[in-house]
């Protein structure tokens, strides 16, 4: 099914590095119906602000705005698909497309989130700071996301050196110098045993932050780990996932992230949607094997 699929994921190469060479294909455009609806919460009928719903594998799916109200673009084609609904906090439901074609309004229940357990650690232990990931501030070597809706996302697996690390903030190189304003989640991922992501977060909170929390239009997106006292022993992929503002075409044309060329660990991964399959831009041999890293760190001690 991959090789048959188009991507929405393209990178520009500085010229004298890689001639120019542009990777991927944009996505074909999209034709059918926009359903429209809301997602709330019970007992209290609250809504569900940033609620991720989609068709697993389909790149069919949005998110939920901040009153819980979606616009789900699908085709016909789709209605015997099932759509997957889910957000933290919330027990995750699966209806059929034509199911909830017929009745767009729906009820997730909360559910309890454990909180994250505060280790205890013996003295001694996180003594070194350290800078884990791409700290790639570069205009000429980028990664673009063609975003087609709300639940695109873009990241990178981070590699720690030490175990166990604590996490402390988390940075994002984002090439934005558009008047309106973006809203991402910051997502943390479990990966699995072979190394891909899974759909398992590490953060137990919906960690929001806009393009218009940059202290400069070229200073990094920055978040605050802290107050999650996360302390991972294993690899992780850290994301961006576009959640609000903006318009499709000018999210598209004109969202960028500083990016570089290297060997080794730090996969880069993208999906165009919510709830799609996650994919792995491929470059062939055209760069000697090696591979781009997004500038996406984190700041750590071990």
């Amino acid at each position: 099914m991959a090789a048959t699929r188009r991507f929405c994921f393209s990178i520009s190469w500085l010229r004298k590095v890689a001639g120019g060479l542009l990777a991927g294909l944009l996505p074909l455009a999209a034709t059918g119906q926009t359903l429209t609806g809301t997602i709330t919460a019970s007992p209290a009928a609250g809504p569900v602000p940033y609620a991720n719903l989609g068709i697993p594998g389909k790149t069919v799916g949005t998110v939920t705005d901040e009153h819980g109200r979606y616009q789900l673009a699908y085709t016909p084609a789709n209605l015997a698909d099932t759509v997957y609904l889910s957000s933290l906090g919330y027990r995750p439901q699966r209806v059929l497309l034509r199911e909830l074609v017929a009745q767009p309004n729906r009820v997730l229940t909360a559910v309890a989130v454990p909180l994250t357990g505060v280790r205890v650690q013996a003295p001694g232990l996180y003594k070194r700071r350290r800078t884990l990931g791409c700290t790639s501030t570069s205009h000429s070597i980028i990664a673009k996301l063609k975003a087609e809706h709300l639940g695109a996302e873009m990241g990178m697996v981070v590699s720690i050196k030490h175990k166990p690390t604590k996490l402390l903030t988390a940075h994002f190189n984002v090439l934005y110098q558009q008047s309106d304003t973006l809203r991402f989640r910051v997502n943390l991922y479990r990966l699995r045993p072979d190394g891909r992501p899974s759909e398992e977060k590490l953060l137990n909170r919906n960690l929001l932050v806009n393009t218009a929390d940059r202290t400069s239009p070229n200073a990094p997106l920055t978040v605050d780990l802290t107050p999650d006292q996360l302390v991972v022993d294993e690899d992780f992929l850290l994301t961006l996932e576009w959640v609000g503002g903006g318009e499709v075409e000018q999210v598209s044309k004109s969202l960028a992230f500083s990016s570089a060329l290297g060997y080794g660990k730090g996969d880069l991964y993208f999906r165009k949607t919510s709830q799609d399959y996650w994919e792995k831009p491929s470059l062939g041999a055209a760069l000697a094997g090696m591979q781009p890293r997004v500038g996406f760190y984190v700041t750590a001690l071990d």
